[in-house]
């Protein structure tokens, strides 16, 4: 899985989590939402953007230095090699099984 995969998805996560659990604290302010937006739509919506950006990096920062970025190509490498019997029989045994169509 590629690391702006990941981060993008617990991005949108954060954020609707987020507007679920803060969107009841904000309740009060429905009736003058028409005049907020008016006068400060565009800072709010600047400050949104940001802070958006900011938590995507950072979850991408993370996942580059976990080493997310390799683990695509490491399982792929694991299952060619179990494919042509190297490595873990069992797991060979498995995918044999399950091309097959053996299913337990």
């Amino acid at each position: 899985m590629q690391p702006w995969r990941i981060s993008a998805g617990l991005t949108a996560a954060i954020t609707g989590a987020t507007v679920l659990l803060g969107g009841e604290r904000l309740d009060y302010l429905a009736p003058f939402r028409r005049a907020i937006l008016a006068e400060h739509g565009a800072v709010i919506g600047v400050h949104i953007g940001l802070g958006l950006v900011a938590v995507a990096a950072a979850i991408y920062v993370v996942a580059r230095a976990g080493g997310l970025a390799d683990l695509g190509r490491r399982v792929d490498l694991a299952e060619r090699s179990a494919r042509r019997g190297e490595g873990d029989h069992g797991l060979a045994d498995s995918l044999r099984k399950d091309a097959e169509g053996e299913w337990e």
